[in-house]
Formats: C-alpha cells, structure tokens, sequence
C-alpha cells in the first residue's frame, strides 16, 4: 500500500535518533458496539510526553474474532492526514499508520497527553472465546515496528527522533467488556409469567448471528403461531405472544437457531 510506505520512508529518515520510551501504549476498556452486539470496540490508548507527529502500529490479534474495521471516531489523532489500517484478518493482524499532515495544511503535531488514538472493531465468531490477546509484531520490507516519532529542534535546525513505547500483550477478557456483553451460548428460557392470561414473554440468547425460528404449538402438535423467523443478530432477545385468539391449554414453543433447538411448554388460563 503506498500510504503505509510513505509513513515508513518517515519513519527512517537518517535525521532520526533512536530515544527511550518515555510513553505508553496499551488498550483501553474494551465496550459493545451500538450497532450489534456481536461487536466488541476496543480503543488503542496512546500517552505521550511531547507531541507526537507520527505513529506506526503493528498487531497481531487472537483467534476466534474477526477486525471488522478501524475507525478514528472521537479519538485524538481524528485531524490527522493519514489515518491508514492495513488488516489482515487471514494473518490476524493489522498495520496502523498516524500522521497528522500529508497535504499542505500546516497541522500541529499530536500534543503531549493520554488518549484513544484509534478504536478496534471486532466482530467475535467463536462464542466460547474468553479474551481477545493483542501483541506487536515487526516486519521487514517494508518495515514495521512499533515506534513513535517526534519533532526536535537544535539550535534552529529540525531533525526527528524515535522512540519505542513501553508495551505488554494485551488481554481484554469479555467478562470485562462494558456494555450487555454477548451470550456465550444458545438458550431458551422458561416463559414469564406462566400460567399466563392472555400474555407472556419469551426469552432466548444467540451465541452467535443465527436465523431463528419460534413457533408455539398445541397438544396435538398443531402450529398455533410463528412469533419469529428471520436472521438475527447474536445477544440476548425478547418476544411477547398474544393468545387472545386462542382458548385456554396447554401450549409448546420451540426454539431453532442453526444447530440449537429447544422447546418448552407453557400453560394459558383464560
């Protein structure tokens, strides 16, 4: 990719000297995303001690979820220029570029201070995966490490140097992860309330997006309704079942999503 080689010709220029790391990368607290609940946000969280004019991120992630993308929402490097994430959901990484000016707007550099620079999005395919491990990675060819690069002057003259921040793998257990969080199996829960007059309340949890069929039926095994049947996304949902229409029994309501099939009875008292 041209953009990710031209950050890296930055980050070699022979101005450059190499510095140790006063600052610190690591990943913030990890959130579902408000538009599914089968996605996991985690912010890449940056605190540097003098502004910054350039980033290069080399991660490599778990198995069991997929980088749906990375996006710079309300984070502080959002002016920057280049904002580039090269994913690899076959390798199970992703490259991430920062500069705050590539057009011949003056930009200031990223000032010093602790943050979200960019957000991870993760969509997570294996429900019985516990944690999502992120660790860095270098490349040859071009190159790639994680560094931060800043702006110096000496004595009027302007030169760069390099400086590699603290870094840990990190670990972000689901249990953790603000929000409602995702099932971690398939289950259909007992009606509420039952006995019931003339409604109730049906729960059921997805491990995973699945279409779902729900169906009540009557002693006899007769389809009295279909409450539901159409894909769904992976999380905890409700429906509720009028059965004005219907007299007073003993009814069966069966779950089917994928592999998962469950059924349960219930009793209406008119």
């Amino acid at each position: 990719m041209i953009t990710l080689t031209v950050l890296v010709a930055v980050l070699v220029a022979p101005a450059m000297i190499f510095a140790a790391s006063a600052s610190k990368f690591a990943a913030g607290k990890a959130v579902v995303s408000q538009q599914s609940n089968n996605e996991i946000v985690v912010p890449l969280v940056v605190t540097n001690k003098a502004n910054l004019t350039a980033m290069d991120i080399p991660l490599k992630f778990s198995e069991g979820v997929t980088l749906k993308e990375v996006n710079f929402e309300n984070v502080r490097t959002s002016y920057f220029d280049l904002k580039i994430a090269n994913i690899n959901n076959e390798d199970n990484t992703v490259i991430i570029g920062l500069l705050p000016q590539m057009s011949a707007n003056a930009k200031p550099d990223l000032e010093a201070g602790t943050g979200p620079v960019a957000n991870l999005v993760f969509t997570v395919d294996d429900p019985t995966v516990k944690e999502i491990n992120l660790e860095t990675f270098e490349t040859q060819n071009p190159g790639h490490a994680l560094m931060f690069v800043y702006h110096k002057w000496d004595n009027g003259v302007p030169s760069q140097f390099v400086e590699y921040p603290d870094f840990d793998p990190m670990n972000v257990a689901m249990s953790t992860v603000a929000g409602p969080g995702l099932p971690h199996s398939f289950a259909l829960s007992q009606n509420y309330p039952n006995p019931f007059n003339p409604s109730t309340e049906i729960a059921f949890d997805l491990a995973k997006n699945s279409h779902v069929t729900l169906t009540v039926f009557n002693v006899l095994g007769q389809q009295v309704s279909t409450l539901i049947d159409r894909d769904m996304e992976a999380g905890s949902h409700t429906i509720q079942w009028d059965a004005s229409s219907v007299s007073s029994g003993v009814y069966f309501y069966r779950i089917q999503a994928g592999d998962f099939n469950a059924t349960k009875k219930m009793m209406l008292l008119k």
